[in-house]
């Protein structure tokens, strides 16, 4: 399918809250709108270059979703076409594109990209359009002041960590840390945060902080600093799932066996990363994710939302494992839902409009993550509850959910 083109669906009645909808009704029809029938959503990803690896999981992503909104009636009654952009993974070209989407696609409200240091500067372009938009950056500088119109299906780098710092400290009894991490806006900020939280919240100050840049050949030399430092366990943040991979595979050819707790990067990319690096990676290695995509042994298979979603996402995505499962879709995926939940709530499309829409009514948006919160000071969605640590998150149970590491014995 071409996604520079519209995705159609066949309508149907519309629902008050978002939810999964069969494959049934997902099936695409062949007609076409005018303009005036159309809601134009723009996406801008880096379909190319370096951060190329996000964009098939992105844009396939995108497509179910626009399926699933044009089956339930649209926004604004009117059915989505999808005008996509390439980033190239490059921050000033991405401006221009994301310039190009508005000014000159006339698009009314806009997904992506995924980094933060890609979403910044176009942050500055739909602030100035007045423009919703749902990334994934999770910067923490993305201040309800410098984007009034920018939301994320992220949560910060410190908060995705905060769980495994806890779980660290509290659980498996650690105090010698180190930080590696790469060199996006999102880590950068996080390293701050995380340091600060050490510190404040747990008496704990960093024995080595390391660095490695996106798409990195080798983490061996910032591995063996940080063991000469004496660590005991190892806070990862990532962007990319090469570079989780790479991490894994450089412990191990390093034969370091300490524990090594890392952002859902690491959890979303498991399934696809395990293939090429093996099962013995990923001893000791823990990771957050949302928990609605989580389970305890005690819970029933396949009954959750996020369940009901993999089914979907199976039937519909080719190669989906090797995208990283349902998992690596997810973020990109409820994008566009929450996009039509806040649009068609406040009845407009219009940026003050539809803000000021999500700060009040967050809580309405259901979404297959679990809860979300946005306020006139945060517009990070996940709530604090919704993520969770989890273990061995390449064995994912049939119906896609992975093990959360806080369950009763």
């Amino acid at each position: 399918m071409n996604h520079n083109g519209s995705l159609v669906a066949a309508r149907a009645p519309r629902r008050a809250v978002i939810g999964i909808v069969s494959a049934a009704v997902l099936a695409l029809s062949a007609g076409t709108a005018s303009a005036e029938d159309t809601f134009k959503l723009g996406g801008i990803m880096s379909v190319t270059g370096g951060g190329a690896s996000i964009g098939r999981s992105s844009t396939e992503a995108w497509k179910l979703a626009v399926e699933a909104i044009n089956a339930n009636g649209g926004i604004l009654g009117k059915k989505v076409e999808f005008v996509l952009a390439d980033t190239m993974t490059d921050p000033t070209h991405g401006v221009s594109e994301a310039r190009r989407l508005i000014e000159n696609e006339k698009v009314e409200a806009m997904v992506g990209p995924a980094t933060s240091q890609e979403t910044i500067p176009i942050v500055a372009v739909t602030k100035e359009g007045k423009v919703i938009q749902v990334s994934t950056a999770a910067s923490s500088t993305l201040t309800p002041e410098v984007g009034p119109y920018h939301f994320s299906t992220s949560v910060t780098a410190a908060n995705q960590m905060i769980p495994n710092i806890d779980y660290a400290v509290d659980k498996l009894g650690i105090k010698k840390i180190a930080i590696l991490s790469d060199n996006g806006g999102m880590s950068k900020a996080g390293v701050a945060d995380i340091t600060a939280y050490l510190k404040d919240k747990k008496g704990i100050e960093p024995v080595g902080v390391q660095e490695f840049p996106f798409r990195t050949e080798d983490m061996t030399p910032q591995l063996l600093s940080l063991r000469s430092a004496g660590a005991e366990a190892i806070l990862f943040i990532a962007s990319l799932g090469d570079d989780s991979r790479k991490a894994l595979e450089n412990k191990l050819d390093i034969g370091w066996d300490v524990p090594l707790l890392a952002n859902q990067t690491m959890t979303n990319y498991a399934v696809g990363n395990v293939a090429v690096i093996g099962e013995e990676a990923f001893a000791n290695v823990y990771s957050t994710q949302f928990v609605g995509m989580t389970y305890c042994p005690s819970d029933a298979v396949g009954s959750s939302p996020f369940a009901k979603f993999v089914a979907t996402a199976r039937e519909k995505v080719a190669d989906l494992d090797k995208m990283g499962g349902a998992a690596a879709l997810t973020p990109y995926y409820i994008q566009p839902l929450i996009v039509a939940a806040a649009i068609n709530g406040a009845g407009s499309a219009e940026g003050d409009k539809v803000k000021a829409w999500l700060e009040g009514n967050s809580d309405k948006v259901e979404l297959i993550i679990g809860p979300v919160s946005a306020s006139a000071t945060n517009h990070f969605l996940p709530a604090p509850s919704a993520i969770k640590v989890v273990k061995n998150a390449y064995k994912v149970r049939e119906d896609g959910l992975v093990e959360r590491a806080d369950c009763a014995s």
